[in-house]
Formats: structure tokens, sequence, C-alpha cells
């Protein structure tokens, strides 16, 4: 229950003291004398009105004229009065009070969400200003066309390479460099649409390098009026990444050199390289003589120095557009462009003497050659099936001779 100090102490001294003034002998009432003053002063407002009455009953003691009859009546309704208004009066100071302690906790209440909202901005300050990928607000046209930026974090400074200040002058659109035609604007309209967009695109920094980034935008609205907020990510290191993790699904990894996958990956790309330029390939297919008398012979880690040396002696021999590949054991294949198959022979055999004078090791090589224009379309796996038959027949040949 709801009171406060004024309704707890007027309201039962007001009735207290109307209670022992109205049941006081006439003898203490005229010792006391205010009851008789307030009782004059009610008759004879009653008769001559309010103020001709306190004249009467203070400047005359017109009080002092009352019979006790009149006198005990007029202080009943004096006693009366005393007990409403003291009632009155607590009420409006309860009142008063519940309506004072409703404000302070609308004030409260108030400043506890002012001070909620000043922690969340400080948050999302820190976070935006803090965040290693570049994070900034642009606003939005009701066409889907992206305005100036509205605000850029740290991050986005250091990658692009411009001061923030620039940067506020500038739309997304002078930064994009995406090699899909439209690609922004198409991702706008997504965006207004579904509220949210993730693609990837390109970024042209203030001096012109392209940086490839996943881009992630959400669509709010701030009175009224359409903001996008978008977090970038540098890709670079982890296509690098992806990269590498490819070629080494690619690559042999004793001798560094392409494997079978990868051969079959590359050999497309070297096709059409050769159509291009016009010139005829050369397919050959080769493995080394002995390697198996040899591993038994001197262990399988000479083995593999053999097929290391012999590995490192066909990069040296070849060019670096030259497709070179292990397909397996001690299966080697080479893919060059414009030359013959006598140069090339002499290319190989200068590369396996170089290699035995390097491990003191008899070291050489059983191959066959395909020529190919790449006009007829031919299957990877058809050319090394054909070299692979002219090794045989080269080695045939070599014993025959011997």
């Amino acid at each position: 229950m709801r009171s406060s100090w004024l309704h707890t102490v007027i309201a039962p001294l007001a009735v207290a003291y109307a209670v022992a003034a109205f049941l006081a002998p006439l003898e203490v009432m005229e010792v006391l004398g205010v009851p008789f003053v307030v009782a004059g002063a009610y008759v004879a407002g009653m008769r001559g009105g309010l103020v001709s009455g306190l004249w009467a009953a203070v400047v005359t003691g017109a009080a002092f004229l009352l019979t006790q009859a009149e006198y005990a009546a007029s202080y009943v309704a004096t006693a009366a009065g005393y007990i409403v208004i003291g009632v009155l009066v607590g009420l409006a100071v309860d009142n008063f009070a519940g309506q004072r302690k409703r404000l302070q906790e609308a004030v409260e209440a108030a400043q506890l969400a002012r001070r909620q909202l000043e922690v969340s901005q400080r948050r999302y300050r820190l976070l935006f200003e803090q965040s290693a990928d570049p994070v900034y607000l642009h606003g939005l046209d009701h066409d889907g066309e992206p305005t100036r930026f509205i605000s850029v974090n740290d991050a986005t400074c250091t990658l692009l390479g411009y001061t923030r200040e620039e940067l506020l002058g500038l739309t997304p659109r002078a930064i994009d460099a995406s090699p899909k035609p439209g690609q922004l604007r198409r991702m706008m309209h997504v965006l207004l649409q579904e509220g949210q967009v993730r693609y990837e695109g390109v970024r042209r920094t203030r001096d012109g390098e392209l940086v490839p980034v996943e881009i992630s935008s959400s669509l709010c609205y701030v009175d009224g009026e359409p903001i996008v907020l978008t977090i970038s990510r540098d890709t670079r290191e982890r296509q690098e990444e992806v990269r590498r993790l490819q070629e080494l699904t690619l690559r042999d990894e004793l001798t560094g050199l392409f494997n079978r996958r990868g051969l079959d990956v590359m050999l497309p790309e070297q096709a059409k390289r050769a159509k291009r330029s016009g010139h005829p390939v050369i397919v050959m297919y080769g493995d080394i003589d002995g390697f198996k008398d040899l591993n038994d012979t001197y262990g399988h880690d000479k083995g593999d120095a053999v097929l290391v040396a012999v590995a490192s002696a066909l990069r040296a021999t070849f060019r670096e557009t030259d497709l070179i590949a292990r397909l397996g054991g001690d299966e080697f294949c080479v893919v060059a462009e414009d030359i013959d198959a006598a140069r090339l022979t002499g290319r190989l055999e200068g590369a396996m003497a170089s290699v035995s004078r390097e491990l003191g090791l008899p070291v050489a090589m059983s191959h066959g050659e395909v020529l190919s224009d790449w006009q007829g379309l031919e299957e990877a796996a058809t050319l090394l099936a054909r070299a692979d038959a002219r090794m045989y027949q080269f080695k045939q040949a070599r014993r025959r001779a011997r």
C-alpha cells in the first residue's frame, strides 16, 4: 500500500484534534479559545458572510456570544472539515507521490535504455573499426544503384589504398572491377528483393591492382532510407592456398614433375596453345633402361636418386612451356612444341649422359615419339598409347641391334 509521510501524519492529527475538542468540556474549550473563534466565524459566516463572520469572531469576540448548543454544532462542522481537509490533503499528497514515483521510474527506464543504446553503439563501432576485414556502409537509390559511402573502416582503406575522406566521396562502383558485366547492379537488385546477398567479385585499388574478394551484403532501413552493410574478404591468400593444394594433387611428390593426373589436366591447355601458334607438338613416352635391376642392386634410395636426377635433367633440357611428367615408376613423358624427333632424341641422350656423370652409373632411356598438329583433336590417352607403342618398338630395335 502506497503512502506518504504527510498523509500518515496529517490525517490522524486532524481526526484526533476534532474528537478531543468535541469531547472536551466547555470550560476547556473556553480556555483554549481557538475552537470558539472558529465556531464564531462559522456561525457569523452563516449569518452575514465569510468576511464579516471572521471579523466578528476575531475582532468583536462574537464566538463568546454562542450558546453551548451552537458551539457544539459549529465545532462538529469544523472538526469534520478538518477531517475532510486532512483526508483530501493526504490523498493529494499520496497521488502526487505515486505520480512522482512513476515519473522517476520512467526517467530511470529512459536513462537505462540510453545507457544500453550507448553501450550497443560503442560495441558496434568497436567491431566495425577493429574488423580485420573491410567493412563499409553505403546508400542505395530506388533503382538499385549504389550511392556514396557513408562509413568505412580502416581495413577498407588499407585494402584499397584510399584515405577515409577520399572513399567517402566515392561510390562502390568506383572500386568495382568484376569481370562479369553488370554484376554489381544485379547483386543490388537481389539485395533489394531478398535483404541479403553473397557473391565473389573483384576490387580495384587506388594503384589499379585487382583484388579478388568474397562479398557479403545486408540491407537495412534507417528513417525509411535503404542502407547497405557490406563485409568483403580478400581471397588472394585462400586462392593461392587452393592453387597450391591443387598443384600438389597434380605433382609427383618425389620429383616435383606433373603426375599422370597433372598431365591429363595440362595436356588440353598445351593443345590449345599449339593450335593458336600453328606449331606441331611431339609427345615422347620413355622409361629408364634396367631400372628394376638398378633398384635390386643398389637399393631403393639409389633408385629414387636416379629418378630425381632424370627429372632435373629433363627440366634443364626442355623449355618451361614444355610439359614434363612422371607417369609412375620409371616412366616419363615430354610434350614439346616446335621440335622434331631427331632433335628431341639428341636432347634426351644428352640429358641421360649428364645423369650418368652425376651419379657415376650408366643411365639410359628408351623412348618413342608421336608428332601431332592437334587438328584432329586426338585424345591425350590415344597419343600416349601411340607413343608407348613406339617406345616398345624402339626397345625391340635396340635389342636386335645388340
